[in-house]
């Protein structure tokens, strides 16, 4: 924001300069099963608090609790895409998700 590439207004950011514009929701990046296994395969995942809710995991502050397992996750933000007039839905060989995922990463600070 402080470079000027990027506004914020309530929930929806938008880059600048081609105006595409992401709905913000608060996610979860899951970073480690505490006690060492991963049964429900989420490390690496990322899920917005909705998904977390319907999936039965209880988030607090750096934890998620899902079934007999505690992770450690880092609280951040998801982007899904709004495709208006200002931006075209990707065509061709790009996946939607693959953008979603790769802004989960940015706001996240992973790779």
């Amino acid at each position: 924001m402080t470079e000027g590439r990027v506004e914020v207004e309530g929930e929806v950011m938008t880059l600048l300069p081609d105006r595409q514009r992401f709905q913000l929701k608060t996610a979860v990046h899951f970073v480690e099963e505490l006690a060492g296994g991963d049964p429900a395969e989420l490390i690496g995942k990322v899920k917005d608090v909705e998904q977390l809710v319907e999936m039965g995991g209880e988030h607090v502050a750096d934890s998620v609790i899902y079934g007999d397992s505690a992770y450690q996750v880092i609280e951040g933000f998801l982007g899904e895409p709004i495709w208006d007039e200002h931006a075209t839905p990707p065509s061709g060989d790009a996946v939607p998700g693959d953008n979603v995922t790769a802004l989960a990463r940015f706001f996240l600070g992973r790779r």
